[in-house]
């Protein structure tokens, strides 16, 4: 990567502060960013050419395209003679990506695999031989874990929270037994399930949300994940017309509303007339 990066002048996207972002790696995926699909399509030759030094090869049919805000003809990005296929959405690191910003589709597919693995283990929530805390502990890691899994990140809007919590609360009844029919209250059949510590998955995201944001932010400045939360607006960027997507920062703004001064270190969104004492 390095010996392509050197040889050619891709220059990524431009990322505030710390100079441009270029690519992403873990293993042996790579996610590689551009603005200029030419440049784009040279990288590719390039990076075709040097990986045969190490008696290695792309495969054009797992690599995928994705365009946001992309204004332009959509461009036709080959490797070798195969055309690189063009998607609405991909999945890097268990995670989808969506070039909308939101995560509705990725919240889809959390409950689609939290419900297979509720499935899963139908067997344990039917034995009566074992205690509801002790199956209220499985549940959370077994399928809590994966229903919430990278919501650190997640811009949620009202309904992508009721449908996390509609989805919890069905789990929870099943396991507990209680027909759609009762008249129990999800704060009570919770409280049975999970004792009287047990968090909703609304109160569990804001928890890993404080988390992660306490985390970056003792990261050095340097890091790429710090550099991304308190990312400038770049030249030319315009809002689009109407209502406007719900961003991570607006969520933790909301979030942290109410917390007292803590830090110095204000996020996108924090304007003029927040207050002083304003956390963050």
């Amino acid at each position: 990567m390095e010996i392509t990066f050197t040889s050619t002048e891709f220059s990524g996207i431009d990322l505030h502060p710390g100079g441009p972002l270029i690519d992403l790696e873990y293993a042996n995926d790579i996610v590689l960013f551009g603005e200029d699909a030419d440049k784009m399509q040279s990288l590719l030759v390039a990076l075709s050419n040097n990986v045969r030094m190490f008696g290695m090869r792309f495969s054009p049919s797992k690599c995928k395209l994705l365009l946001q805000d992309w204004s332009a003809l959509t461009p036709e990005l080959r490797i070798g003679i195969e055309v690189v296929e063009r998607v609405d959405n991909f999945t890097n690191l268990g995670s989808l990506i969506s070039p909308n910003g939101l995560v509705s589709d990725e919240i889809s597919a959390r409950i689609r695999k939290a419900r297979l693995a509720f499935a899963n283990l139908r067997h344990l929530w039917r034995r009566r031989d074992i205690r509801l805390s002790i199956k209220g502990r499985v549940y959370c890691a077994a399928v809590r874990s994966v229903l919430l899994y990278g919501s650190e990140t997640w811009p949620l809007r009202v309904e992508d929270t009721r449908k996390l919590l509609v989805f919890d609360h069905r789990c929870l009844r099943n396991i507990a037994g209680i027909c759609w029919d009762n008249r129990a209250s999800n704060s009570v059949v919770r409280r049975r399930v999970l004792g009287n510590d047990g968090k909703s998955v609304d109160e569990v995201m804001n928890l890993h949300r404080l988390r992660w944001l306490g985390h970056v932010l003792r990261m050095p400045e340097h890091r790429l994940p710090r550099r991304a939360m308190l990312s400038g607006i770049g030249n030319g960027w315009k809002k689009v017309m109407g209502g406007q997507t719900k961003t991570w920062h607006q969520c933790l703004k909301s979030l942290t509303s109410s917390l007292s001064h803590v830090g110095r270190c204000r996020l996108l969104g924090w304007g003029p007339r927040d207050y002083r004492n304003q956390w963050l």
